[in-house]
């Protein structure tokens, strides 16, 4: 699978590459939403997992809607050290999988794996 990672904190990105690269996954890694959307309209990921904050002018609930609006079949991981209740049921984004940081291998697979489950029904 192609995931698209979004994730500015080089040691969390880091270890969710590592991660996904072990299960067989091809990773492609950016550190803010702009270059999130670019990679993305490029090449459509088979997943995307971003981080909920995100360096500039666009954060990464706001990158994940725009690209679940071009596409709606695209699962979806958020991470985030700080869930709060307006992002824990995003508008445009309650199928996402959410990944509270910090997190174990299993969970993120876990998160994965819902995403997945979500879109494919």
């Amino acid at each position: 699978m192609n995931v698209l990672l979004v994730e500015d904190d080089d040691s969390i990105a880091l270890v969710v590459e590592a991660v996904l690269k072990k299960e067989g996954h091809v990773v492609v890694r950016v550190g803010d939403a702009e270059a999130g959307l670019a990679t993305a309209t490029e090449s459509i990921p088979d997943m995307l997992i971003a981080d909920l904050t995100l360096p500039g002018d666009m954060d990464g609930l706001a990158m994940a809607k725009l690209l679940c609006a071009r596409c709606p079949a695209l699962p979806v991981v958020l991470m985030s050290g700080a869930f709060d209740e307006d992002s824990m049921k995003p508008p445009g984004l309650e199928k996402a999988a959410l990944l509270p940081k910090p997190f174990r291998r299993a969970a993120l697979l876990e998160a994965l794996e819902r995403a997945r489950d979500v879109i494919q029904g």
